[in-house]
């Protein structure tokens, strides 16, 4: 079963990776570890209001609580399981299970949905070829979405940086 140490980590180190739980510009507003104040106001100002040292529990507790869920626990695989959990907090959750079953390919539908059907096809495909799938399927999200919004290109580099780690 997927380790959320490992997973929670992996994510960590994109949105955060010297740990310093610091508020910085991020679209839309402001953002503490990758939590942004426009997508999530409450949450943000809870933990802007902690002294920033102390925050890290506070930011792993809301990541636990809004993406961490019952199918990522299931992915056997933590290579597989720590990059479906970082493409949903980058790009959110159905986009993200929509990659992770486009990956699994086998006619397996690709609606977004996670459950018992995507979590059986995952933990039977090999790892390894789920991830480069994986990474492939979650590139194109990115190129598309600057296709649609032109102006979303100055995070391309960043996006595919992050998407083939």
């Amino acid at each position: 079963m997927a380790n959320w140490d490992v997973c929670y980590n992996w994510m960590l180190d994109n949105e955060d990776e010297g740990r310093k739980y610091a508020a910085v510009p991020d679209c839309g507003g402001q953002a503490i570890s990758g939590i942004n104040s426009a997508v999530f106001p409450l949450q943000f100002a809870k933990i802007a209001a902690i002294p920033q040292a102390e925050r890290g529990v506070e930011v792993e507790n809301f990541y636990k609580a809004e993406f961490w869920n019952q199918w990522l626990e299931q992915i056997e695989s933590d290579d597989v399981a720590k990059r479906v959990f970082d493409a949903s907090v980058n790009m959110g959750g159905v986009p993200a299970v929509r990659c992770l079953q486009e990956a699994c390919g086998g006619g397996l539908a690709t609606d977004g949905s996670f459950g018992p059907a995507t979590v059986t096809a995952v933990n039977a495909a090999p790892s390894g070829q789920l991830v480069e799938a994986f990474k492939q399927a979650r590139t194109n999200v990115y190129r598309r979405i600057v296709a649609q919004y032109p102006d979303k290109g100055v995070y391309l580099n960043a996006w595919l940086a992050r998407a083939l780690k």
